[in-house]
């Protein structure tokens, strides 16, 4: 388990890396395209034929749409970074930006899951917490200089990384590249679902098993060298804190992210689920039990969101160094 410190430390002095960062540990490089016609079908296996044809009309419509538009740009790339479900995976040169995606990912699915419309007593509220605390992210990390050796090595190479399409104001402000999937160029036996970096061990296996991939851990090492490395890490509010001081202070902020209405949207939104964690005790770190006990109407006070006396009992995370604004 790796801590924030160590993965901006490691990334600080290689720059050789592409980053993806999820907001869970269990996410794996399989795009949003291939998942959504996987469970179209009951998990029932298509095929790469079926899924390029469905990708073709996805892709044609908005290209149509982009021009009727007059937006700019590479219309896979541009799908990509508005949201349409494409057969690509995002990445960023920028480790801040996959953190920043990691983070407010989960912040989001947290809130719209486990506390909108939902009832929350005293006890269900300690368990939330303790699950916002010890929550697991991954960040992917990919070699690109060792990429491109392989790809020069092995041309049919079924892994496609996309560098950055400046015409793309969301992708070029996020440093952003996309990966996908050659499907002329895969194993026998490789199915749509599976993980990119699944597919690539597969191939570089039938095609030369004595060079192949080697599986280490959570890392893919190609001639001793990490080409792919999946690390794990929580954020303990402390990380939490300086995650957002980080971020702020790298320019990776909703508003420059995404430079257009959309970012003040998320910075008006990730706020708002920010303050219902903070109202209901789930974004902050307790004091040791011995040293502060809570009075019973102190606690029901809290859990109906009473500002002053959670201040004044809890450790909330902080919003002042960050993007993120109180409502109160």
């Amino acid at each position: 388990m790796a801590t924030l410190k160590e993965i901006i430390s490691e990334a600080k002095v290689n720059n050789d890396f592409i980053y993806r960062g999820c907001a869970y540990e269990s996410y794996d490089l399989v795009p949003t395209l291939a998942r959504k016609l996987g469970a179209g079908r009951l998990n029932q296996d298509i095929s790469f034929g079926q899924y390029d044809i469905y990708a073709a009309i996805v892709e044609n419509a908005a290209k149509r749409g982009y021009r009727e538009v007059n937006m700019n740009g590479n219309s896979n790339e541009l799908s990509q970074h508005y949201g349409i479900d494409t057969s690509y995976l995002d990445w960023s040169y920028s480790v801040y930006v996959a953190l920043y995606f990691a983070f407010t990912s989960y912040i989001k699915q947290f809130v719209d899951e486990k506390i909108l419309d939902q009832d929350i007593d005293i006890c269900k509220m300690y368990c939330l917490r303790d699950d916002f605390n010890k929550h697991k992210y991954c960040i992917y990390r990919l070699n690109k200089t060792l990429y491109a050796e392989l790809k020069k090595q092995y041309p049919k190479l079924p892994l496609i990384v996309y560098d950055t399409d400046h015409k793309n104001k969301r992708m070029e402000s996020q440093q952003g590249l996309l990966s996908s999937i050659d499907t002329n160029n895969v194993a026998q036996g490789s199915k749509v679902q599976d993980s990119q970096i699944q597919i690539l061990v597969d191939w570089l296996h039938s095609n030369n098993s004595s060079d192949s991939l080697e599986k280490k851990d959570n890392k893919y090492l190609w001639k001793n060298e990490t080409l792919l490395e999946k690390i794990t890490y929580k954020l303990p509010q402390r990380d939490r804190n300086c995650l957002q001081k980080y971020l702020q202070e790298n320019g990776v902020t909703s508003t420059k992210l995404f430079p257009d209405f959309e970012g003040v949207k998320k910075n008006i939104e990730f706020s708002e689920d920010y303050n219902i964690l903070r109202d209901w005790e789930i974004a902050y770190q307790e004091a040791p039990l011995h040293s502060n006990f809570i009075a019973k109407e102190d606690l029901l006070k809290m859990a109906n969101g009473d500002q002053k006396v959670i201040d004044s009992r809890l450790n909330t995370d902080q919003l002042k160094e960050g993007e993120f604004f109180l409502f109160h």
